[in-house]
């Protein structure tokens, strides 16, 4: 294999990795870069996800390290998320290379339309601890679903739906939450790609050094820098990756 698509597959990865920890969405550069060099979409999808879980496991000791992993509802929420989520990526090992394109292209739209607006401003009414709870473990149930099937821009649906369901909840804090449960289901989840034969390991190998590069700065300083700035990082994000969705 050439050597020049691996190491520009490392290079982009380690950008990658820090995005999708300080905010999401880096799987929108990612699986494109990936299908350019010759993958299949499900391919791409398969192989995008073994980067996810290594970028992830170091972010996560940083996020434990600065205390700020919720293990308590991470760990609860997971259950409902990576049931969903075999169901979801079996769904991903069947789907035409057509319809995957189109529903990742649709959902990226949603997720960034929502998040622009900040829906939950408009929620006046202040769930009790019971229904907010019921309501996360219903979200995190398709949650798991999107995430099997598509995984490209999750963290922009796990964030809103924290935001809108946990008051008050610190950004960081947030952050170690999608991390917490991607990890957990999509380390089982990816075994469906596994046992199908739809990873491409030269590209893995080489976007999971890079992504986990990324993913343990971004960690680091996603649990040190002011929430404000994050948000300016997580609405940056939005808009750079609305704007290459629609160029696709």
């Amino acid at each position: 294999m050439d050597i020049l698509p691996i190491l520009a597959i490392l290079i982009v990865g380690i950008g990658v990795g820090f995005i999708n920890i300080v905010s999401a969405g880096g799987s929108m550069l990612t699986l494109p870069m990936l299908i350019f060099f010759g993958l299949p979409s499900n391919v791409a999808n398969g192989t995008n996800r073994i980067a996810i879980l290594f970028q992830n496991v170091f972010a996560m000791y940083q996020f434990h390290k600065n205390g700020h992993l919720n293990w308590k509802l991470g760990l609860s929420l997971s259950v409902p998320t990576t049931i969903a989520s075999i169901y979801g990526a079996q769904i991903a090992v069947d789907i035409a290379e057509n319809t995957f394109d189109n529903l990742l292209a649709t959902f990226m739209i949603i997720f960034a339309v929502l998040l622009i607006i900040k829906p939950q401003r408009f929620i006046k009414e202040k769930f009790n601890q019971t229904t907010s709870i019921i309501l996360l473990f219903i979200a995190f149930i398709f949650i798991g679903i999107y995430g099997g099937a598509l995984q490209a821009g999750v963290g922009f649906f796990i964030m809103l739906t924290l935001l809108t369901l946990v008051p008050r909840i610190p950004m960081a804090e947030m952050h170690g939450l999608k991390v917490l449960v991607v990890t957990i289901y999509i380390s089982v989840s990816t075994f469906v790609f596994i046992a199908n034969g739809l990873i491409s390991w030269e590209f893995a190998i080489a976007l999971s050094i890079g992504s986990a590069t990324g993913g343990f700065l971004g960690g680091k300083y996603a649990s040190v820098l002011p929430d404000k700035l994050l948000e300016k990082i997580l609405i940056a994000a939005i808009i750079f990756f609305a704007v290459i969705l629609l160029m696709r």
